[in-house]
């Protein structure tokens, strides 16, 4: 039997900071579990060929993205996922531009829906979030909240409520010991991101 497999998106553009620990430590537990993981970071993928969406509709006419790259390798992915988990930083209330310029691109799973293409599940798959802020932005973290929901509800994945992590001030700071509590609500949040998987049947 093939292990399931969890698409784990790392939205920061830093490879070596809060997200990219957390999305390591993701990794290493589904791992653990028995699942496949794979770790996308949106900004290699939009700044190593991936093009930002153009509007150009190609998509909803052909039912396929006018561009071949990277990014509808991520379709394949997704398509192939009995998971996704996404690890993102909030930049000025939202996510990084990166990340969002991958959303866009989920332009592609909405266009099946248009041309009235039948749904690939039976029930949604499971999606869970880590949302990683520096300290309190006075508008939340709705808008963060919203293009992850969004995103996840048109690829056919069911979003949890997204665990907020505040006050990481510095690059490494969920590795540091006065963090440990927080990271262990990450890891919580991990751990029952990865349960879900493993009951969910396709």
């Amino acid at each position: 039997m093939d292990k399931p497999l969890v698409v784990i998106v790392q939205g920061s553009p830093r490879m070596d900071g809060n997200c990219a620990a957390l999305a390591l430590d993701a990794f290493n537990a589904c791992d653990a579990r028995g699942c496949d993981a794979v770790i996308v970071s949106a900004s290699m993928l939009m700044t190593s060929g991936g093009h930002p969406c153009n509007g150009c509709e190609n998509c909803v006419s052909t039912g396929s993205c006018v561009y071949e790259d990277e990014v509808t390798l991520l379709y394949q992915m997704l398509d192939s996922a009995s998971g996704l988990l996404w690890i993102t930083p909030i930049y000025f209330a939202s996510v990084p531009g990166q990340l969002k310029a991958m959303i866009d691109r989920f332009q592609f799973f909405w266009a099946r829906r248009s041309r009235g293409e039948t749904l690939k599940f039976e029930t949604r798959r499971p999606a869970a979030a880590l949302i990683v802020g520096s300290g309190n932005d006075p508008f939340g973290t709705e808008a963060v909240e919203i293009p992850l929901t969004s995103a996840s509800n048109i690829a056919e994945f069911n979003l949890s409520k997204p665990t907020v992590l505040m006050e990481l001030d510095e690059p490494d700071a969920i590795l540091r010991e006065e963090n440990a509590g927080m990271r262990e609500i990450a890891h919580e949040t991990i751990r029952t991101f990865v349960d879900a998987v493993l009951k969910w049947e396709g």
